[in-house]
């Protein structure tokens, strides 16, 4: 990375991350609760598990966008901002956490009454797939 390109974070790719895996979470949750009524107890409990992972995955992802602005205003920074190792973890967590949201919302797509909500919660989970790829560092960082 050229010096004077903006860190990884502090992209606002990052920011529609957090955003889309903060939204992402709430419809998961709100499928959750009513697949546990409607299809069992079991099917919810599952749905609303991958919610709390996107739920705390946005969370920790809004952070760290927020600090990396802090950190590009800092005159005597205190933390490296490229290369580190956990811009690789956020890049294949999401990947994963929203390809198996994207995962489930298919198959709920085809086996549920709510094709309405999960066919947006299907759109949420490939923005979130999409935005996670393309956050990915480059082989030179």
């Amino acid at each position: 990375m050229p010096l004077g390109d903006p860190p990884n974070y502090s992209t606002p790719k990052t920011l529609g991350l957090a955003l889309s895996s903060l939204a992402g979470a709430m419809a998961h949750f709100l499928l959750g609760a009513l697949e546990f009524s409607r299809v069992g107890p079991f099917v919810g409990l599952w749905q609303m598990f991958l919610a709390g992972f996107l739920l705390v995955f946005g969370v920790l992802t809004s952070i760290r966008y927020l600090e990396a602005l802090d950190t590009m205003r800092d005159p005597h920074p205190r933390t490296r901002l490229y290369g580190t190792p956990h811009e690789w973890h956020t890049y294949r967590v999401g990947v994963s956490l929203h390809s198996l949201g994207a995962l489930l919302c298919l198959y709920w797509l085809v086996h549920s009454e709510l094709v309405l909500l999960y066919a947006l919660t299907l759109l949420l989970n490939g923005v979130g797939v999409f935005l996670a790829f393309r956050s990915r560092p480059t082989a030179q960082e």
